[in-house]
């Protein structure tokens, strides 16, 4: 159990203190190198004791180390919260309070003189023993505590009375500890306390604490990537394929539970890129970077309404260490007898107030895919494709920042990075035609396809911390520059001469946003705090399109399919919240206001359009514990109304020609889609959880294949009238037994399309396994699997979807060496497979992708130094970059 706010923990502590005694229960646990957090909730479940503390006091940065076999939980948490500078306070009804020991000794600075105590702490063989545990106790009451450093020397302060008798209690992991009586006067420098090796502590462990693969907050659940074998060897995307409760397609959408397109946010920062190229950027981010994936299917009013289907939080790892902290990655893998080669480094420095950070990587790849597409039309005619297809592509992403303490309330930090993708596509296709008439003409179509995407980012953050409650003021400003260069060339061939074809097309473009927002939280009471914020964006793209054809032994330009197209948007958002709790019922509501400005400027035909409109869009969440256990049953109510814009490229009044038989549009008229979500949520039991939603969204926005005279099909981004979508989901994590565990996700979903004047309607089910098989000596396995049924987009139907993983992986060096095996798609089974049907035409799809595949990564950490706290830059263009 969890209260934000420090206030409140140092009323309690004021109150308590004096007569609070340490817990004598005993129990084993062991951990290494865990975040203390994580901790803290394994000794909570084994002890029955309940933890209270306040994540301004035990921050996610801290770690924990302890070994031990039947101790008090009293040793145990003097072992693991002296060294972070917290200390604890036991109270009736089995609570234990956890608060600041810096803070405490603050405020008793105030009041009292304090006097000093020093002292020194050795082994055996005379050398001293680092980052002892010391704690002062008078008559079983802890008075207060320090750690040593690094030499084993350590000092207390407190307002010893002089000629009283006290009790220092020293400990260290692989010690025994030593209790040492002592008089106190003026001053005091206790002799060498000798600790001796604890021989049974170390063979004696009875339970591991580790982090859950998931855990549940009231308006999202957090999958934890860091310290769990999806950390290793995977990239972004991959990450998100086997994480319960989001669905990846072949195409690199994203949907969370049955629900339409995702925000995707990395630290605080939305991207706004098109689901394609979002997808190549999500690749080359390596896993060993991530730490936690946070997925909020309802985005409550702080974050902006885009995205009919909520968020994907992407958070990356920052460092915890004072000095210089590294980490190096390779990962090779055989993909249907092509390479994929892959590199990565990152680097942090602190030093005092400053800090540092720099990360990189670059891959190659080269892959084979096949696929076929056959068109049958209303007389008879029909067209048939079978496409092999090599992909060459390159990938680099760099980034640097710092971050900067000017005082202990305010900070101010910088980063900028830079991502650059060079991806080479070459088409076969052979290509029959049928008249319908049993006339035959058969042809040969060669394309090649360049496209090299690009992403500039910079951000100035700054922040000010008004209280220890956790009250603060933001300011961010962000810089977005997103090129592309597009061009490609097809040459065909057939019996019949006339239909031989020639032509080329470029559409370069380029998008710059510009963002800056301030945010407002205060903490009225412990229990309640108020949010406010602001935000202005202003973006600009600017894309040209040129088609050419060869004649006359030259390049001549199709006027009539090349344009250039400017467009412009402004974005002015604010925003309000609040949120409190009485007793077990937390309430918060919100409400968001985001004015929309758009100009489109086709400079070819002189031809403009503008659009200008205000919405609302508010929010409700409603909490109820049911029960005070450990890991408590509560039921959740939650509303949002979101909205989701265009995508730059498709506002384009242009005509694009892709291939023989296919052609892409652009649509001016293009609305915004807008839906209203609703999610009733019981979470039971050890982690379980049950889901219900219901969502209807207006003007959806999806892409229709429609067919012409002439063969050609016609892809165009349309409004269709509305969808509805409906539906349950069931999470569990189930502890089969000590060494094996299953993490299971399934959905069932019913979703129903109005196209024009008829339905379509599908009803659909996921699910996805992870289980994890914890062997000895650092060796394990992991076997994902991922299946969906057949499911609807737009007027096109997708097959079912199955796929299987497993990988296996060891720890060496004291952790610090990672090595996996992993092993793709393990039965060969996935494959894309559509049929779209409108107005009599039937368009069959398949293609298969070089999935199953063998790989091998390697990863090496290097960490130096003292515990810090983690650094995030946050950054402030949103949702206008995933619309790149």
């Amino acid at each position: 159990m969890k209260l934000a706010g420090s206030r409140f923990f140092i009323f309690i502590m004021m109150v308590w203190c004096a007569s609070a005694h340490a817990q004598n229960r005993k129990i084993s646990v062991v951990a290494r190198d865990q975040p203390l957090k994580t901790v803290l909730d394994q000794l909570q479940q084994l002890s029955g004791y309940k933890m209270i503390y306040s994540d301004e006091v035990v921050l996610d940065s801290m770690k924990a180390s302890v070994q031990a076999r039947r101790l008090p939980v009293s040793e145990i948490l003097n072992r693991i919260l002296v060294p972070n500078g917290l200390f604890y306070t036991s109270q009736p009804g089995n609570l234990i309070i956890i608060g600041s020991a810096a803070i405490r000794e603050q405020r008793r600075n105030e009041q009292q003189d304090l006097r000093t105590m020093e002292g020194l702490v050795i082994n055996a063989e005379q050398k001293p023993v680092p980052y002892a545990s010391v704690t002062l106790i008078n008559d079983g009451v802890m008075l207060s505590g320090t750690a040593g450093g690094d030499d084993g020397r350590f000092r207390m302060h407190y307002p010893f009375e002089p000629g009283k008798e006290y009790r220092v209690q020293v400990s260290s992991v692989g010690y025994r500890p030593v209790l040492v009586t002592i008089v106190f006067s003026d001053t005091l420098r206790l002799k060498p306390v000798l600790l001796e090796k604890d021989k049974s502590t170390m063979n004696n462990v009875t339970v591991a604490a580790s982090r859950p693969l998931v855990e549940r907050k009231a308006d999202r659940y957090i999958v934890n990537v860091e310290g769990t074998p999806l950390a290793d060897g995977n990239n972004a995307l991959e990450v998100l394929q086997k994480a319960p409760g989001i669905w990846v397609d072949p195409n690199g959408g994203i949907r969370i539970q049955g629900n339409g397109p995702v925000t995707v946010m990395i630290n605080d920062v939305v991207q706004r890129m098109a689901a394609s190229d979002l997808a190549e950027y999500l690749r080359t981010i390596r896993s060993e970077n991530i730490k936690k994936i946070e997925v909020i299917a309802n985005p409550p009013a702080e974050y902006e309404a885009s995205g009919t289907g909520g968020i994907v939080h992407i958070v990356l790892k920052k460092a915890r260490d004072e000095g210089f902290t590294g980490q190096g990655t390779a990962v090779y893998k055989q993909q249907k007898g092509k390479p994929y080669l892959s590199a990565g480094i990152s680097a942090q420095y602190k030093i005092k107030r400053l800090y540092l950070f720099g990360n990189g990587s670059l891959s190659k790849e080269e892959q084979v895919y096949y696929a076929r597409t056959i068109n049958t039309y209303q007389d008879n005619r029909s067209y048939d494709g079978i496409t092999d297809r090599v992909n060459n592509n390159r990938q680099t992403s760099y980034q640097a920042g710092m971050a900067y303490d000017i005082s202990d309330q305010q900070s101010l930090s910088f980063q900028a990075g830079t991502t650059v993708i060079n991806l080479l596509r070459n088409f076969k296709t052979g290509i029959t035609l049928n008249d319908g008439a049993g006339d035959v003409v058969t042809g040969a179509s060669v394309t090649d396809w360049s496209r090299k995407p690009g992403l500039t980012t910079a951000t100035l953050n700054y922040s000010y911390r008004m209280d220890t409650l956790g009250s603060v003021f933001k300011i961010l400003a962000d810089y977005v520059n997103g090129g592309k260069e597009e061009n490609m060339q097809v040459a065909s061939r057939y019996t019949d001469p006339l239909m031989d074809t020639l032509y080329r097309n470029s559409y370069p473009s380029n998008t710059g946003i510009y963002s800056g927002q301030a945010d407002y939280l205060k903490y009225l009471t412990t229990r309640t705090k108020l949010q406010a914020g602001a935000k202005y964006v202003t973006a600009r793209r600017d894309n040209t399109t040129t088609t050419e054809y060869f004649a006359n032994n030259g390049w001549l330009i199709n006027q009539d399919a090349s344009n250039r197209f400017v467009y412009d948007e402004n974005l002015l958002m604010g925003y309000t919240a609040m949120e409190t709790s009485v007793k077990h019922t937390s309430v918060k509501l919100g409400l968001r206001a985001e004015e929309t400005y758009m100009k489109g400027n086709n400079v070819t035909s002189e031809q403009q359009f503008t659009r200008r409109y205000l919405n609302l869009f508010p929010s409700v969440f409603l909490l109820q514990q049911l029960n005070d256990k450990p890991v408590p049953a509560s039921l959740s109510f939650s509303y949002s109304r979101r909205i989701r814009r265009p995508q730059f490229s498709d506002l384009n009044p242009f005509r694009l020609r892709i291939g023989d038989y296919s052609v892409v549009v652009g649509n001016p008229d293009l609305l915004p889609e807008y839906s209203d979500n609703y999610k009733l949520g019981y979470n039971f039991w050890k982690g379980y959880m049950f889901n219900l939603q219901y969502q209807r969204t207006n003007n959806i926005i999806a892409e229709f294949a429609a067919p012409q005279d002439n063969g050609v099909i016609e892809y165009q981004t349309r409004n269709f009238k509305y969808r509805t979508s409906y539906g349950g989901s069931v999470y569990a994590p189930v502890k089969i037994s000590k060494w094996w565990t299953a993490n299971i996700y399934s959905g069932l979903f019913h979703t129903a399309y109005a196209i024009g004047d008829f339905q379509l309607a599908q009803t659909a089910f996921y699910l996805n396994s992870y289980q994890a098989f914890t062997l000895k000596k650092n060796f394990d396995i992991n076997l994902s699997t991922v299946y969906s049924s057949p499911y609807i987009s737009g007027n096109t139907r997708n097959a079912s979807m199955f796929i299987t993983d497993l990988s296996f992986g060891k720890k060496l060096l004291d952790n610090k060496l990672r090595l996996r095996l992993n092993l793709t798609d393990l039965f060969n089974t996935f494959r894309e497979k559509s049929l779209t049907t409108y107005d009599g035409v039937r368009i069959d799809f398949y293609q298969k992708r070089p999935t199953r595949t063998v790989g091998v990564s390697v990863s090496y950490l290097l960490n130096a130094g003292k515990k810090i706290r983690d650094k995030k830059v946050e950054q402030s263009a949103e949702e206008e970059k995933s619309r790149i």
